[in-house]
C-alpha cells in the first residue's frame, strides 16, 4: 500500500471526514440540549467534558454556546462535507472512471490530505486554549471576528491550510480529468466525472478569496491592523484603543460571501453527481439528458460566481446592485431544475430496486427541492429582511446541507462500498438508518421554517426564552431536541454496519489499494496545465487582495499620497532573477541567489520601517503595504526555494528525463513572470498612483 496511491488518499479522506462529521454532529447534540433546557444543568456525565470554564455548576454559558456555534458550521462545511464528496468519492472513483491509473499528481494529492488534517486537527484544538474557540460564527463576521479570543486565530489558520489544500486537490482532479483519461472524450464523461470537474474549478478560484480575507483578518488580530475596525469603533460603551481605524467591515462580507455561495455548489454539485450514479444504476435506465445536465453544472458553475452579495442585502447596498444580484440568484435557480428534473425522468419507465443507496438518493430529491424552493425568499430583498437571520435561513440551509447532500454522501457510501471493500453493507441496517434519519431529520428541520417566519434569532443561546415573540416556539424546541436524539441513535445501526464490514473484510485495504505506479507525472502536459492552474488559483489570492485594496483606498478620506523612491534595486533583482532562470545549473543558481537577495533586501526594508515607527499599524496604507509585499515576498521565497532544489537535488532529471525536466523548466519560468507581474502591479499602486 502506497500512501500516495488514489484509493488511499480517498479512503483517508472518507474515514477522516466521517470522524469529523460525527464531531460536528455531536456539537448539535450539545446545541440542541442547550435550547431545549436553557439555564437548566447538563447531565451529570456530559458536564465534566465541558469544564467549569464553559459551565459552572454545569450550566452552559452563552459564550461556550456560541463557540458550539461557530465551530459546528465550520466543523460541518469545511471539515465533513466537502471533503467527503470532493475528497475521498472524487480522489477514489475519478481515475477509476476515466481509465487513469493514477492521479496526476500523486504526492500532491496526499500532501492536500496532509494540509487538510492538519487543518481539521489545529481548529478543533481551539477547544482547549485560553478564552476556548471561535466564537463569531461559521461566517466570522467583522469586526465582531477581530476582537475575539485566541481561538479565532486557530480558526483562521485552519481555514488558509484548508484553502491549500483544497487548492492542490482540485488542481489535481483537473489536470487527472483533463489530461489523464484513456479512451473517454470530455463530452462522453460520466455526469459523476463532470460535476466533480466543476466543483473543483469553483473551490480552485473561489477559496483564494477566502484565504485573502484570513490573511487580512489575521494580520487586524496580530499585528494591529485595522482592515474591518473602521473608526470610531465602540466595544461595551468604550472607543476601541491602539487602532488607526479607517477599515471597511463589509468587505470581509464581500470576499466570505465570494467563497461562501459557490462553496454552497462545491456542497451540491458532487451530490448530484453521486446521486445520478445510483439513479442509473437501480433505475436500470441511462441518464436522461446527459448533455442538458452537463450544460446545467457548468452555467451554475459559472454563475455561481457573481450572486454572493444577495448574503447582503441588509448591508445597505444601493437598490440597483440589490436587483443585479436579486436578478442573478433567481436565474441560477434554474439548473437546478433541470437537473432535479432529469434525474426525475430518469425513473420514469425504469425497474427500480429499492435498495438502500436508492433510498438516500430518492429521499435527496425532495429535501434539495425544500431546500431550493424555500432558499427563493431569501434571494428577495424585500422578504430577506425580515427572514435575514431567523430560524428560517437555518431551515433553508439545512434541508440542502443534511438530508439533502449528506443523504447523496450516504447513497454514494452504501452504493460504492461494494467496490471498495469487497463485500456489502448490510441491508436490512442499512434501511433502518434511512427511514430513521429520514423521519428525524424532518422533525428537526421543518419546525425550523415556522421558528423563523415568526421573527425567532437564531442565534439566541436560550432559543428567545427571554422574548415574548419566542414563548410559542419554546416547546417546539424540546421536540427538535428529542428528534435529535433518535437520530443519533439511527446512526448508530450505519456505524456499526460500517465497523462489522469493514473488520470482517480482513484483506480490505488489499482489495482497496491498486497496483503501484510510478510517482511521476503521468502526461507529459500535466506540469504545463498544472502550473497554468496554480497561477489561476494565484492569481484570485492576489486580485482578492488588491480589491481589498481598491476598496479600502476608495472609501478613505485620509488616503496617504504616492511614496517617493521608486525600489529600482527590488525591481531589477526580481526582473533579472526570471531573465537568469533557465535549464542550466549556472542559470538555475543565478537565478536563486537573485531572488534570494530580493527577499533579504525586503525583510531589511522592514526592519527600517518599523525602526523609523513606521508599522502596519501605523495606518491602512502602511497595512496594505506590509501584507501585500509580505505575501509577494514569501512567493518569492518558495520561487527560490523551489529554484534552488532544481539546481541542486532535482538536476540528475535532466539527463535522465529532458523531457520532464524542460517541462518543469517552463512551468517554473512562468511561475517568475506572474510574481514579476504582480511586483509591479504593487510598485505600480503605491508609488505611481
Amino acid at each position: 500500500m502506497r500512501w500516495t496511491d488514489h484509493k488511499t488518499v480517498g479512503l483517508q479522506y472518507g474515514f477522516t471526514a466521517l470522524v469529523f462529521l460525527l464531531v460536528g454532529f455531536l456539537l448539535m447534540i450539545l446545541m440542541r440540549v442547550q435550547l431545549a433546557w436553557p439555564g437548566q444543568a447538563l447531565p451529570s456525565w456530559i458536564a465534566p467534558f465541558l469544564g467549569e470554564a464553559n459551565a459552572p455548576g454545569g450550566i452552559m454559558l452563552p459564550e461556550f454556546y456560541t463557540q458550539l456555534v461557530a465551530m459546528h458550521g465550520s466543523v460541518m462545511v469545511f471539515l465533513a462535507v466537502v471533503p467527503l464528496a470532493a475528497g475521498a468519492f472524487a480522489n477514489y472513483f475519478i481515475p477509476i472512471y476515466i481509465g487513469a491509473p493514477e492521479m496526476a499528481f500523486p504526492r500532491l494529492n496526499a500532501l492536500s490530505y496532509w494540509l487538510y488534517l492538519l487543518a481539521g486537527v489545529i481548529m478543533i484544538a481551539s477547544f482547549f486554549v485560553e478564552g476556548g474557540a471561535a466564537n463569531s460564527g461559521w461566517t466570522s463576521y467583522a469586526p465582531l471576528a477581530v476582537i475575539a479570543t485566541t481561538g479565532q486565530s486557530f480558526w483562521l489558520v485552519g481555514i488558509f491550510l484548508l484553502g491549500v489544500s483544497s487548492a492542490l486537490n482540485a488542481l489535481n482532479m483537473i489536470v487527472t480529468i483533463v489530461q489523464c483519461r484513456v479512451g473517454v472524450t470530455l463530452k462522453r464523461l460520466p455526469f459523476f466525472v463532470w460535476s466533480q470537474l466543476v466543483t473543483a474549478l469553483l473551490l480552485l478560484l473561489a477559496f483564494p478569496a477566502l484565504q485573502a480575507a484570513a490573511i487580512f483578518q489575521f494580520m487586524d488580530r496580530t499585528a494591529g491592523t485595522s482592515f474591518f475596525l473602521p473608526s470610531g469603533l465602540m466595544i461595551g460603551g468604550v472607543p476601541l484603543q491602539g487602532v488607526a481605524g479607517g477599515g471597511n467591515p463589509l468587505l470581509w462580507q464581500h470576499l466570505f460571501w465570494f467563497l461562501g455561495h459557490p462553496e454552497v455548489y462545491v456542497l451540491i454539485l458532487p451530490a448530484m453527481g453521486i446521486v445520478a450514479e445510483v439513479i442509473t444504476t437501480n433505475a436500470k435506465r441511462p441518464l436522461w439528458g446527459h448533455g442538458l445536465m452537463v450544460s446545467a453544472v457548468l452555467f451554475m458553475g459559472g454563475m455561481s460566481m457573481i450572486v454572493w452579495a444577495h448574503h447582503m442585502f441588509l448591508s445597505g447596498m444601493g437598490t440597483s446592485m440589490s436587483t443585479f444580484f436579486q436578478v442573478t440568484t433567481f436565474i441560477i435557480s434554474i439548473p437546478s431544475v433541470i437537473l432535479i428534473s432529469s434525474l426525475v425522468l430518469t425513473l420514469w419507465g425504469g425497474s427500480i430496486t429499492f435498495t438502500t443507496p436508492m433510498l438516500f438518493a430518492l429521499a435527496f430529491l425532495p429535501m434539495f427541492g425544500i431546500g431550493g424552493l424555500t432558499g427563493l425568499p431569501l434571494g428577495l430583498a424585500a422578504s430577506d429582511v425580515s427572514l435575514h437571520d431567523t430560524y428560517y435561513v437555518v431551515a433553508h440551509f439545512h434541508y440542502l446541507v443534511a438530508p439533502g447532500t449528506v443523504f447523496a454522501l450516504f447513497a454514494g457510501i452504501y452504493h460504492w462500498f461494494p467496490q471498495i471493500a469487497g463485500r456489502a453493507l448490510d441491508e436490512r441496517l442499512g434501511k433502518i438508518h434511512f427511514w430513521g434519519s429520514f423521519v428525524c431529520m424532518n422533525l428537526i428541520f421543518m419546525p425550523m421554517f415556522a421558528i423563523g417566519l415568526m421573527g425567532v434569532n437564531r442565534r439566541l443561546w436560550d432559543a428567545g426564552a427571554s422574548y415574548a415573540i419566542a414563548q410559542p416556539t419554546l416547546k417546539w424546541q424540546t421536540h427538535m431536541t428529542y428528534a435529535a436524539f433518535a437520530l443519533a441513535v439511527f446512526q448508530l445501526p450505519f456505524i456499526w454496519n460500517l465497523i462489522r464490514s469493514i473488520r470482517d473484510q480482513v484483506p480490505f485495504f488489499n482489495i482497496a489499494v491498486g497496483r503501484d505506479v510510478e510517482k511521476r507525472d503521468l502526461v507529459p502536459n500535466s506540469t504545463k496545465l498544472g502550473m497554468w492552474l496554480f497561477l489561476a488559483s494565484e492569481a484570485m489570492l492576489f486580485a482578492s487582495l488588491f480589491s481589498g485594496y481598491v476598496m479600502l483606498r476608495a472609501g478613505s478620506t485620509e488616503w496617504q499620497r504616492p511614496f517617493t523612491g521608486f525600489p529600482w534595486v527590488e525591481t531589477l533583482l526580481l526582473i533579472g532573477a526570471s531573465a537568469a532562470f533557465g535549464a542550466r545549473r549556472s542559470q538555475l543558481v543565478f537565478s536563486n541567489a537573485l531572488s534570494l537577495t530580493f527577499v533579504v533586501i525586503k525583510i531589511l526594508n522592514d526592519v527600517t520601517l518599523v525602526g523609523q515607527g513606521i508599522t502596519p499599524a501605523t495606518n491602512l496604507v502602511w497595512a496594505c503595504w506590509f501584507t501585500l509585499t509580505g505575501v509577494h515576498a514569501f512567493h518569492v521565497l518558495a520561487g527560490a526555494i523551489f529554484t534552488g532544489w532544481l539546481g541542486g537535488p532535482s538536476f540528475g532529471m535532466a539527463a535522465e528525463q529532458p523531457a520532464r525536466w524542460l517541462a518543469r523548466i517552463e512551468a517554473t519560468r512562468r511561475y517568475w513572470l506572474f510574481v514579476d507581474f504582480i511586483w509591479l502591479l504593487i510598485v505600480i499602486s503605491f508609488y505611481l498612483t
